[in-house]
């Protein structure tokens, strides 16, 4: 889509939550997100139904984008792009930027957005498999970074655990034993109180050798307003460790393994995604929620 750009120095619009607020949802954003999953099948938003590619430069994208970072950055590309519904300010750009000829080295892409100054949104090393979701709930869409969701929290761009190839099954009564037994209360007991019964859900992954499970209960009786206890099963069904993890939200790790071997387990946390190492239990790695400061600043 083709479309005008004024002079973003001229124009004012709300800021964005991170310096005024939260970010208002409005009925536009809903109904754009309703038509958008429906038309493109896609449940929940999170799937990329548009492919983001900087084989055409936009001549006024690119002119914005290299007076804010040229003098640092000696390759510079832009798109424009729609991160929220569609309006009449389309003033959100997408960039690949390098300090080396052809991207060779520290090349990163960078989602801009403009609220009265332009705010640099998301900044993370380039990948060639790069797209949007469907608008989601929170009137921003989802930024797919080789298979990595990243979605709007209100405040910022927050990633996602890697659920890649993960299925979820309902826990069958062996299983519900076991993690009865690493509780310390039966599970079935809970049912009884005004919590209700716990969900547990069951991942048939590989970590080390194959056969290997995860398991989540989630309840507020169990997991409070905080984390849920997950526990990681070996092959021969023993549970050799438990984790934590913020709603109970986990996935796995396609490249860091850990001092052992094990692949390591992603889990939500309030800083963003926390890697645990399955056979240690310590944190390997932090992908941080992304934070929004003023374009063209170094970060």
């Amino acid at each position: 889509m083709k479309f005008a750009l004024q002079s973003p120095y001229k124009r004012t619009r709300s800021p964005l939550p991170i310096y005024i607020g939260a970010l208002l949802i409005t009925l536009g954003a809903i109904a754009a997100f309703a038509q958008d999953t429906e038309k493109n099948n896609q449940p929940g938003g999170d799937i990329a139904v548009q492919q983001l590619s900087f084989a055409r430069n936009d001549p006024q994208a690119l002119s914005i984008a290299r007076r804010m970072y040229g003098r640092d950055y000696t390759y510079v590309k832009a798109v424009r792009v729609w991160l929220e519904a569609p309006n009449d300010d389309p003033e959100q750009l997408f960039l690949k930027i390098s300090k080396s000829r052809n991207c060779e080295t520290e090349c990163f892409n960078v989602a801009l957005f403009h609220n009265e100054k332009w705010l640099e949104i998301y900044r993370r090393p380039a990948v060639d498999a790069l797209g949007l979701s469907a608008v989601t709930p929170t009137g921003m869409r989802s930024i797919i970074e080789d298979g990595r969701v990243w979605t709007w929290n209100g405040q910022a761009y927050a990633p996602q655990p890697n659920q890649e190839g993960m299925v979820e099954r309902e826990a069958n009564e062996e299983e519900l034993a076991l993690v009865s037994k690493e509780l310390g209360a039966n599970v079935d007991e809970t049912t009884a109180t005004s919590f209700g019964p716990p969900e547990v859900s069951v991942y048939d992954v590989d970590i080390l050798t194959g056969g290997e499970k995860i398991i989540v209960v989630h309840s507020p009786y169990f997991c409070g307003q905080s984390t849920c206890p997950v526990f990681l099963i070996n092959n021969l069904g023993q549970s050799y460790r438990m984790i934590q993890a913020l709603e109970g939200v986990i996935g796995i790790s396609k490249t860091e393994r850990d001092e052992n071997g094990f692949r390591g387990i992603e889990t939500l946390s309030r800083g963003g995604v926390t890697v645990i190492s399955p056979s240690t239990g310590a944190p390997m790695e932090t992908i941080p929620i992304q934070p929004v400061v003023v374009a063209g600043t170094v970060k």
